[in-house]
Parts: structure tokens; sequence; C-alpha cells
């Protein structure tokens, strides 16, 4: 077989690969047992398949909010490491008290003990940066409008959150906005 052949067949194969994983009815290549004999990809090939594109956006929020989190509690610990809470806003207070209630009450789930930090949401955290701009946060992100950023995507990861795919054209927004976070502050 010659060279240009060669070439035209392995480029057909790939074609046909791509065609066919696209399919959604093509068992997608990775698997998600349920079981040792069960795997969903097998019984429910889109629906997993949508899964692994809705895993990604998911990365890239649990990433970001578990760095927000991280960076809230550093800078309000700065000033005072025993009462950095108090001076969170009242109603991001009032929120998480009523989530450490309802923790409480899944005692039987294992969950362990979570902190107020932990318990805190995405928005609640975009909330506290903003009400303690001035005096913690503007020296750290220099840019208010990374705030805002973060807030436009916060419904891209409520859509993931609750088991939707996002358009490839808005992870590539979340993709943007994280970018954009870490280079005004450096992880």
């Amino acid at each position: 077989m010659d060279r240009d052949r060669l070439a035209m067949f392995l480029m057909l194969g790939q074609t046909a690969r791509r065609v066919a994983h696209a399919h959604p009815e093509t068992v997608p290549p990775e698997s998600l047992r349920i079981s040792g004999s069960l795997d969903l990809a097998v019984v429910l090939p889109a629906e997993v398949r949508d899964a692994s594109r809705a895993a990604e956006v998911y990365r890239l929020f649990f990433v970001f909010e578990q760095y927000l989190r991280d960076l809230v509690l550093g800078v309000l610990s700065e000033k005072d490491k025993e009462n950095w809470w108090t001076r969170v806003p009242p109603d991001v207070q009032t929120e998480v008290a009523k989530l450490e209630e309802n923790e409480e009450t899944k005692f039987w789930m294992g969950l362990g003990s979570r902190d107020k930090i932990s318990l805190t949401t995405y928005p609640q955290l975009l909330r506290i940066i903003e009400h303690l701009w001035k005096e913690d946060f503007e020296e750290v992100l220099r840019d208010r409008s990374l705030v805002q950023e973060a807030r436009h995507v916060a419904h891209l990861r409520n859509i993931t959150c609750h088991m939707n795919v996002v358009p490839i054209e808005e992870v590539e927004r979340v993709r943007i906005v994280l970018r954009d976070w870490f280079r005004a502050v450096a992880p």
C-alpha cells in the first residue's frame, strides 16, 4: 500500500471513529459502573456521555469555589483569626446558621463536622467579598469586576449542579473567568 492510500485509510478510520462516538446510541469509551456487572455506559450511553461533559464544568467550579473559600477565610483571618465570622454580612450568617441546623439533622450521613466556611455557598462567598471590598479585598483582587464576572457564571454553576449539560461555548466562558481570577490573584 502506498503512503497516500495509507494516509487516506487512516484519515477515514479516524473520521469514522469520531462519527460513531458522536452518535448518541454509541457506548462511550468511559464506563460508569454501579456494580461489578452493570455499566450505565452500556444502558444509558447518551446520559453517560453528557455526564462526562458536565464533569469538566463541575471540576472547574469545585476548584474555584474551594479557592474562594480559602481566599475569604485567609483574608478575614488575617485581622482576627478567632472572630473573622463576625465580620461576615448578617444575612450570610443567618443563611449559614440555617444550613448548620440542617446539617445537624443529617448526622446519620457521616458528613463529619463542617465549619462555617465549608457551608458558605458560592453566591455567599461573592457577597462577603463585595461587602468587605474596601476593607479587605480591594488590595488582594485589585479589580472589582472580577466579582461581577464570577457572578455571571454562577448560573452555569447552578446548571451543572442541577445535573444539566452546559454548552461548550459557556464552558469556555467559565474558563475565561477562572483565568482572569488566577491572573489577578495567583493561588
